[in-house]
């Protein structure tokens, strides 16, 4: 069976109920009111402007830092390419003596890798 709900029964609920008053905004900035703004507006129109000057002199202190950074970086790769390419020149003009590094180097790791554990004596 239904029963209508009557809105005005509620005391919580979400239906408006007489003597209850919502808040109207505030419309003193609304074009066309004639009204000027108050002083918060203003402060915070310079907090604003403040903010933007304070970013814009952190980019343009970083700027040069970050292409200094990038230049870095792309050194740093060209160095890596012309050792991959050294290295793989070495391997194909020596290919058992590089096979023979690898397994040491690999022996070698293996090795440590044993000595670090630690032992189930007990």
């Amino acid at each position: 069976m239904n029963v209508p709900l009557d809105p005005s029964t509620e005391a919580d609920g979400a239906w408006p109920v007489s003597g209850r008053r919502t808040p109207v905004p505030d419309t003193s900035m609304l074009p066309g009111t004639g009204q000027a703004p108050p002083a918060a507006v203003e402060t915070l129109k310079r907090m604003v402007q403040g903010a933007h000057d304070a970013v814009d002199n952190f980019a343009d202190r970083a700027t040069p830092k970050v292409r200094q950074l990038s230049d870095s970086f792309d050194a740093a790769g060209a160095s890596l390419r012309a050792r991959v390419d050294g290295l793989r020149g070495t391997v194909r003009s020596h290919p058992l003596a590089s096979l023979a590094a690898a397994l040491l180097l690999g022996a070698a790791v293996a090795h440590v890798a044993r000595r670090g554990k630690p032992t189930a004596r007990g």
